[in-house]
């Protein structure tokens, strides 16, 4: 089986490029249903030694790439599993590699036309988002079509939506618009009776704030949430206006570790129990190497809700955490790809409630993740 992973994308370009049709038996293909087969068997990265003997008896250059697409064939699932590591006679492999090399640049055309409707497809979304809240003009429609057709990384998708108390939700976020979303009243969750939070000073006096601009502007001011009821609501400001500042900053990374295979919230093993809140003093000999997974099966923590991109997960007296994946992308400009998350912790026994953003990353793929201080995001 396999262990190249291919996108949809690749699968895609790959199939057009051999008139999906498998190449052993020019049958047509279905472009859900095949595989992809190397010529020369992917296995042989695994033995350095008998690669090289390979190479060698069938003359092919040192610098030859298993996983390139001058490598690769779309077959029927039956044909590649019946090949298997087969590695075929010299003139045969010669017969098929020639087949494949010259597909390389239609390949990579095709990723280019693929990425390109992507990219399309991306903006109308946007565009139907902005229509339905009457933000555009004719001009700002073309003008949005050209602009992030040619700079789909400044369009952000979203896991979870934007809740804003007089649009629809917002799941597709482009760099030019998180100005006017600044200005857009923020939905408290299913709370349609309250209209903004109150933020207090250390003078007592009070402001009423309902979008994130007039939110940042209070807390710059010295104003904060007070009242358990105030702290609890303006978790809903911390989660929209920390997503939106963090968007501002955010870039496309050239580097993931989170992405294939594709791991997040779900993944206990990979997230540290420091993760967790903690209140009071932390315990003197905690084990900086524990993980949810390991506190679950400890009986530390109990996973309360999942779904696929939340986690909830409760003390059986204690705390409760709520982490739901919103947005990917590098947010503190290393390079790296990284996962911002809505975070909200409670007390399973009283009132308290709190929450904000978190971002975590992973620096490498065997790593568990991290968290990025709130000055790098």
């Amino acid at each position: 089986m396999s262990s190249q992973k291919f996108s949809s994308a690749e699968r895609e370009a790959i199939w057009l490029a051999h008139e999906k049709k498998c190449a052993y038996t020019r049958e047509l293909l279905d472009v859900s249903n095949f595989h992809i087969d190397h010529v020369v068997p992917e296995s042989l990265a695994d033995d350095a030694a008998e690669f090289k003997r390979i190479k060698e008896e069938l003359g092919l250059p040192d610098a030859f790439d298993l996983f390139g697409y001058g490598n690769l064939l779309p077959c029927r699932p039956g044909a590649n599993l019946l090949k298997g590591s087969l590695v075929l006679d010299k003139a045969h492999v010669h017969f098929f590699l020639g087949i494949a090399s010259s597909k390389t640049s239609e390949i990579e055309a095709n990723l280019l036309r693929i990425e390109r409707r992507k990219n399309r497809g991306r903006a109308i979304i946007l565009l139907q988002q902005c229509l339905e809240r009457g933000e555009l003009s004719a001009k700002e429609v073309s003008d949005i079509l050209v602009k992030y057709g040619e700079q789909p990384e400044d369009i952000f998708e979203l896991l979870e939506g934007m809740q804003f108390a007089n649009s629809a939700e917002v799941r597709f976020v482009a760099k030019a618009e998180i100005e006017t979303l600044r200005d857009q009243p923020i939905r408290l969750g299913q709370n349609d009776h309250i209209d903004g939070v109150t933020l207090t000073n250390t003078n007592h006096e009070t402001r009423l704030v309902r979008t994130c601009r007039e939110y940042d502007e209070a807390l710059k001011q010295g104003y904060f949430a007070y009242s358990n009821f105030d702290i609890k609501m303006s978790t809903w400001f911390e989660h929209q206006c920390g997503l939106l500042n963090s968007l501002q900053a955010a870039a496309a990374p050239s580097v993931s570790y989170v992405s294939d295979p594709r791991v997040g919230v779900l993944d206990l093993s990979l997230l540290p129990f420091s993760l967790f809140p903690c209140i009071g003093e932390a315990a003197e000999e905690a084990d900086l190497n524990a993980s949810y997974q390991s506190k679950v099966d400890e009986g530390v923590l109990v996973v309360k809700r999942i779904r696929q991109n939340l986690l909830q997960v409760e003390e059986p007296e204690g705390m409760g955490q709520q982490l739901i994946e919103v947005a990917r992308a590098d947010f503190n400009g290393d390079g790296i790809e990284d996962i911002l998350l809505f975070e909200y912790c409670y007390a399973t026994h009283g009132t308290l409630g709190f929450g904000g953003i978190r971002i975590i990353t992973r620096k490498s793929n065997d790593g568990m993740f991290e968290t990025l201080a709130p000055r790098d995001a």
